[in-house]
């Protein structure tokens, strides 16, 4: 198994349910028998395979598949913790994710992709104070990687929350209705 064999099974399912559920059951049966000299580790084929039955809508199967490629011990880029969080994220499991990314954050990546896949998962779920966090912490352990830097700022306003919008009526409103100041005594 190389990297173009796993490209091209996951390029040529379809993108309905079901053809998302066979590809992550084709993946899954082939980490399952690792031949030697294989190219693609055990970790990513089970991570592929966690992202097409997350594309399925089986969230279930998609966490349980990514803690399989954790518990292989093998890393998948950016961090195999990151594909756990995304899955959990998506069973809703938001206390465990957020305790996640944060042993993550701990561990202190120099890649800024970790930072970047995990506020963008965070973004979408629409935990918007933790993905700034997130990308923020990028920022600071990235600082003087211009490309790095460029790729979390924009990461932060393609994905903010959304904004309070302000209506200035409110705003004069409670302003005339302030008492006005009292006159100076001399």
């Amino acid at each position: 198994m190389s990297a173009s064999d796993l490209e091209a099974v996951e390029l040529s399912a379809a993108t309905d349910a079901r053809g998302q559920r066979a590809v992550a059951s084709l993946l899954e049966s082939w980490a399952r028998r690792a031949v030697p000299g294989d190219s693609v580790s055990r970790a990513r084929l089970l991570v592929a395979a966690s992202e097409h039955a997350a594309y399925a809508g089986d969230a279930r199967r998609a966490l349980r598949l990514a803690r399989r490629a954790l518990a292989t011990g093998d890393p998948v880029a950016p961090d195999t913790r990151c594909y756990v969080v995304s899955a959990l994220l998506l069973c809703g499991h938001l206390r465990e994710a957020i305790a996640l990314t944060d042993e993550v954050l701990a561990d202190r990546p120099a890649d800024a992709e970790a930072y970047l896949f995990l506020g963008e998962e965070l973004a979408w779920h629409h935990q918007h104070d933790d993905a700034t966090r997130v990308w923020t912490s990028g920022l600071f352990r990235c600082a003087g990687d211009e490309e790095a830097t460029e790729v979390l700022l924009a990461a932060m306003r393609r994905t903010r929350g959304p904004l309070r919008q302000l209506d200035l009526r409110e705003d004069a409103d409670d302003v005339l209705a302030l008492p006005s100041p009292s006159p100076a005594l001399d």
